[in-house]
């Protein structure tokens, strides 16, 4: 079953960069509406620059998700101002590589806020939507916890 992405609007978290900054690119010229977010501003508007060449609705946030208790203000308001989520691309992460004698509860915390609680609570608050919408939710994760350090 094919799903079209013609018209359908795109959240894209961690997309300055990398794999969420390629896969928007991709939602764009397949003719999506995207909204991208991250933390690095910068960045953010030169992916946001490129996506508008195929998508001229498309918009982006500075937020960073890691900062728990905004998560839900800033569903909403994406909800909102894109006139609400059809696909939701959870991609922002962070990794913490080192070995685990030099792991602190605070560092594991703020890793764990940023790479499970945070798409848990943005996932949780746009479902709704994405159910009413026939949306869809798409993870993006890391092999991270298989590599050992060398």
């Amino acid at each position: 079953m094919a799903y079209s992405l013609a018209g359908k609007k795109v959240l894209v978290t961690g997309a300055s960069s990398g794999i969420g900054a390629a896969l928007a690119e991709g939602f764009a010229e397949r003719g999506a509406i995207v909204g991208i977010c991250a933390r690095r501003e910068d960045r953010l508007r030169e992916v946001l620059e490129r996506l508008r060449k195929h998508s001229p609705a498309s918009r982006s946030w500075v937020v960073d998700l890691s900062e728990l208790g905004g998560v839900e203000s800033f569903a909403r308001r994406a909800d909102d101002e894109m006139g609400g989520v059809d696909v939701l691309l959870n991609n922002a992460g962070v990794p913490k590589r080192r070995p685990v004698t030099e792991l602190t509860p605070k560092v594991v915390e703020a890793v764990m806020a940023l790479n499970y609680s945070s798409p848990v609570r943005l996932t949780l608050a746009l479902l709704p939507g994405l159910i009413e919408r026939g949306g869809r939710i798409v993870n993006i994760s890391s092999v991270a916890a298989r590599l050992g350090l060398s």
